[in-house]
C-alpha cells in the first residue's frame, strides 16, 4: 500500500519519550528524514517527563520507549497512556520484546517499532496510520453515525465477522482493494477463507477466547490470502462488538507485508555485515600468527642457538663452571623445542599440500605425543578436493581450539573426532569424556566463541551437549552447497 501524500497534513507535535542518548539521536535523525511536517518535538526520558509535558502541550503523537529510569515495561505504557488516552502511541521496542510490544497494542497503542529495524519511511507510515487508526478509535466512540462513515471510506482494509459462525458480516471499500474481492464475494465468505489452512485452529482458539474469557480487544500478526493466492502478513487489530444483536468482531487489518521484508533484508544485511567482519578478523589472525611464528622461527630460536653455542664455548674455557654452564644449556634446549612447538601451533598448516584429513591427523599425533590422551579420528566418508581452502583452514582451527578447551579443562581421557560427508552437508563432531560442565551457568570461553564465529561464517549449525560429569560433545553441521568450490 503506498504511503499517503501528506502535502497538506498540519504541523505535528511528537513527543518522544527516550532516555538512551544514542537511541534518541538517531530516532531524532531518522524523524528529520521523513517527510512528515512536524512543529515541534518535545523531548522526555522519564514517564514523569512525559506526564509532565503531556499537561502542557498539544501532541499529535507519542513514541515511547519502554525500559525507562522511573518504570519499565508495560507499567510504562499504562502510565503515559492514562494522560494520552486519546494520543496515538507508538510503542519503540527491542527485538526480544515484540511479545510485550504486542500486548500494549492490545491495550490501545496504536503501532510499535524494532529498534535498529526501521528506516524513515517505516517511521513515516508508521506516524501516519497511528494517527489516522488513532482517529478511527475515537470517531468509532464518539459516533455510531461517523463510525459508518469511517467505516466504509477508511483507509485501511476493516472486516466485521461473526464469532459464532465465522461469517463475514461486512467489509469496507479499503478491505475489498487489499483483498481482491468484492463486497458481494465477501460477504458470502467465511473468515477463514481469507488466512492460511495451518491458522484455522488458531482463529477457531482466537474466536473461543472472546466469547469464553472476559476479553475485549486483542491485536496479532496474522498471514492473510489475496483472491489470487498471494500471502500478505497483516497486523489485526480486533475488537469484540455487538452487530446488530451478533457477538461480532470488528477487525482493522494493516499490511506489514513490506516492512517484515524490510526487517527480514536488514538482518541479512546486519548478519553479511558481521560474516564479513568475522571474516576480516580471521584473516588478520592467520597472518598474525604467520609473522609471529617466522619470527620465533627465523630469529628467537637462531639466537638461543648462538647463546648455546657460546655456551658450549664457555664450559671449555671454564670447566670449574661446567655444571652450571650444562644446565643453563639445558634450559636454552627446552626453551629452543617450546618455542618450536609453539611455532608449529601458529603457522598455517599445510593444508593445500597433504589435506585437511592429514593435517588435523598431525595435530592430533602433536597433542597425543605430549598427552596421554587417547584420540581416535574416523573420516571414512569425508573427502575434500572440492571443498574451498578456507573452509578446510576453519575447520582445523576448530579442532585446534577445542583440542586445547579439552587439554587445559576437561580432564578427559579420550576424545573422538569425527570427520563426515553426505550429499547435503558436512559434519565435525568432537566428543570427550572429561568432567563436562553446566552449558547454563558457564559462559562461552573464548575458544567456544572462536568456533562459533568460525561456524557462522559457513551458516553452520553448533550444538554442545554436556552436563557435569558426562563429558563434553560439540557437533557442527555445515550445508554443503556453503563449503564447497563454485
Amino acid at each position: 500500500m503506498p504511503i499517503p501524500d501528506n502535502t497538506h497534513t498540519p504541523s505535528l507535535s511528537i513527543l518522544i519519550v527516550e532516555d538512551n542518548p544514542g537511541d534518541l539521536f538517531l530516532l531524532e535523525e531518522t524523524l528529520r528524514l521523513t517527510r512528515i511536517p512536524f512543529e515541534n518535538v518535545f523531548k522526555a526520558s522519564s514517564t514523569a517527563q512525559a506526564i509532565e509535558i503531556l499537561g502542557k502541550h498539544n501532541v499529535s503523537v507519542v513514541l515511547l520507549d519502554l525500559s525507562l529510569p522511573d518504570s519499565s515495561g508495560f507499567n510504562s505504557f499504562s502510565q503515559v497512556e492514562a494522560y494520552a488516552s486519546a494520543i496515538p502511541i507508538i510503542v519503540l521496542t527491542g527485538l526480544a520484546d515484540t511479545e510485550l510490544a504486542i500486548e500494549t497494542m492490545a491495550s490501545g497503542a496504536q503501532d510499535y517499532l524494532i529498534k535498529g529495524e526501521f528506516d524513515e519511511r517505516l517511521l513515516s507510515k508508521s506516524i501516519q496510520y497511528s494517527i489516522e487508526r488513532n482517529r478511527i478509535r475515537l470517531s468509532l466512540i464518539e459516533s455510531n453515525e461517523s463510525y459508518r462513515n469511517l467505516f466504509f471510506n477508511n483507509p485501511m482494509p476493516i472486516f466485521i465477522w461473526d464469532l459464532h459462525t465465522f461469517e463475514i458480516l461486512e467489509a469496507n471499500d479499503a478491505a475489498q482493494k487489499e483483498y481482491g474481492y468484492t463486497r458481494e464475494e465477501l460477504l458470502r465468505m467465511s473468515a477463514l477463507g481469507l488466512r492460511q489452512k495451518s491458522n484455522y485452529e488458531k482463529i477457531k482458539t482466537f474466536a473461543k477466547e472472546f466469547l469464553d474469557a472476559d476479553v475485549t480487544k486483542k491485536s496479532g500478526i496474522w498471514e492473510n490470502t489475496k483472491k489470487n493466492g498471494e500471502v500478505m502478513v497483516m497486523d489485526i487489530s480486533s475488537h469484540k462488538i455487538d452487530y446488530k444483536g451478533n457477538a461480532a468482531i470488528l477487525a482493522i487489518h494493516n499490511n506489514i507485508t513490506e516492512k517484515i521484508r524490510l526487517e527480514e533484508k536488514l538482518e541479512e544485511e546486519r548478519l553479511l555485515k558481521q560474516k564479513e567482519i568475522t571474516e576480516a578478523t580471521i584473516q588478520v589472525q592467520e597472518k598474525e600468527r604467520y609473522e609471529i611464528s617466522t619470527e620465533l622461527h627465523d630469529n628467537v630460536n637462531q639466537q638461543l642457538t648462538v647463546a648455546m653455542m657460546y655456551i658450549a664455548s664457555a664450559q671449555q674455557k671454564y670447566p670449574a663452571d661446567a655444571e652450571v654452564l650444562k644446565q643453563s644449556s639445558g634450559f636454552i634446549l627446552n626453551a629452543i623445542e617450546e618455542i618450536r612447538k609453539l611455532s608449529q601451533t601458529l603457522v598455517t598448516p599445510l593444508i593445500k599440500h597433504f589435506g585437511l584429513s592429514k593435517a588435523v591427523e598431525g595435530l592430533l599425533d602433536d597433542v597425543s605425543a605430549v598427552n596421554t590422551l587417547q584420540i581416535e579420528l574416523t573420516a571414512d566418508t569425508f573427502f575434500e578436493e572440492d571443498i574451498k581452502y578456507e573452509f578446510k583452514l576453519s575447520i582445523f582451527r576448530m579442532v585446534q581450539e577445542q583440542m586445547n578447551n579439552i587439554i587445559k579443562h576437561s580432564q578427559a581421557k579420550h576424545v573422538n573426532l569425527e570427520l563426515a560427508r553426505n550429499t547435503e552437508s558436512i559434519t565435525l563432531k568432537i566428543q570427550d569424556d572429561g568432567i563436562g560442565f553446566d552449558i547454563n551457568q558457564q559462559r562461552k570461553g573464548i575458544g567456544i566463541y572462536n568456533i562459533i564465529s568460525r561456524s557462522d561464517l559457513y551458516n553452520g549449525v553448533v550444538d554442545i551437549q554436556t552436563s557435569p560429569g558426562n563429558g563434553c560433545a560439540i557437533t557442527i553441521t555445515f550445508p554443503l552447497k556453503d563449503t564447497i568450490l563454485i
